[in-house]
């Protein structure tokens, strides 16, 4: 490997919290650090995060990110997820400094995220437009992704954009979607359509918590998302 980082920080929801259902050392993640002898994860993400609060998160401790020797993994949770103001419950959020050689965690405070909680949507509340036809969803976030890149390219980052969840449809294209569409499917960075962490595990390694084809991978679902998706992807990019 040619390729050397100082950190590897990782944004998302519990597909990439650490400990959970995997254990750190074998989340693709955690293979990634191994690989890349990465001796500090930063770990950001939290069950029921949405991808609102993964780029909240992202945008307030970008300060904290020295882009030219860092990797930066943004993982796009299920698209149905809102973050709301807890209604002054000054909810805390925590986030995990992992040293890759022990792998102990450390737990710090992330002031940009208190008091906010998220929520499981899904479609229920008709009220709520953006969530009642995934066409929409899927172009607002597309969207968001464009103007994450321009910002992400600008300032030269090593970063990829992972899908944790349902595939994102390559076919989706209308009016909204002309442009964010095409563009987000050429973008290199971006892991959205295909080989997703969770699609490319289907009727190849059972979820650790379901029956059913999508949920939380276990050691052999992550190695297999690393293996055949995410370290082709940092090779091809040389952000390795």
């Amino acid at each position: 490997m040619s390729k050397t980082y100082d950190k590897l920080w990782v944004f998302g929801d519990s597909y990439t919290t650490p400990n959970y259902y995997v254990d750190a050392k074998d989340s693709f993640w955690g293979l990634t650090a191994s690989e890349l002898k990465i001796k500090t994860i930063i770990n950001c993400s939290r069950p029921v995060n949405s991808f609102t609060s993964v780029q909240q998160l992202l945008v307030s401790m970008s300060d904290q990110i020295n882009w030219a020797n860092d990797l930066v993994f943004l993982g796009i949770p299920p698209l149905e997820r809102i973050t709301v103001f807890d209604d002054y419950k000054d909810t805390e959020y925590l986030g995990h400094t992992i040293d890759s050689g022990t792998w102990a965690v450390d737990k710090f405070d992330i002031p940009a995220h208190r008091g906010l909680i998220g929520l499981q949507n899904y479609g229920t509340d008709r009220q709520l437009i953006i969530h009642a036809d995934r066409s929409w969803l899927e172009t607002d976030v597309l969207r968001q992704v464009f103007l994450l890149t321009q910002w992400l390219d600008s300032v030269k980052a090593n970063y990829l954009i992972l899908n944790l969840s349902k595939d994102l449809d390559e076919n989706n294209q209308w009016g909204p979607s002309n442009f964010v569409l095409p563009y987000c499917k050429t973008h290199k960075n971006c892991v959205l359509f295909k080989n997703t962490y969770n699609s490319i595990n289907v009727r190849v390694n059972k979820p650790a918590d379901t029956d059913e084809p999508h949920g939380h991978h276990g050691p052999a679902g992550n190695k297999y998302f690393f293996e055949k998706s995410l370290l082709p992807k940092l090779k091809e990019l040389n952000l390795c």
